[in-house]
């Protein structure tokens, strides 16, 4: 079980800095440039009321991304904690639900 967990450890590892290498090639932000000082805090971890200093609540975050289709910021899980989905080595979010789901984030079509 000891040998499972470090090798999913170091592959995990692994996939953050060849990500945050992608995103330097690429010239995209991750979300630790992006934020400075804010990402992460002290504790290694950006805290739910840290992001929502700035973003809002998750009603007003929910409200931004009605367009899209799931909803991200409209969970059957809740208000979960933003660096589920927000990792600071990355430009873009993961959906943390893709690891129940298998969702790709759309725009809603048009109503006629």
């Amino acid at each position: 079980m000891k040998k499972f967990i470090l090798a999913a450890a170091a592959v995990a590892f692994g996939l953050t800095m060849s990500v945050a290498g992608a995103a330097e090639a690429t010239g995209a932000k991750t979300l630790a440039e992006i934020h400075g000082k804010n990402w992460p805090d002290a504790s290694g971890w950006v805290k739910k009321d840290t992001c929502m200093g700035c973003h809002g609540s998750y009603a007003d975050l929910a409200k931004t991304t009605a367009k899209l289709e799931p909803n991200p910021h409209f969970s059957h899980l809740g208000e979960v904690n933003c660096q589920e989905c927000h990792i600071g080595a990355k430009a873009k979010p993961e959906l943390m639900c893709n690891t129940c789901h298998n969702f790709t984030l759309r725009e809603k079509a048009a109503k006629k």
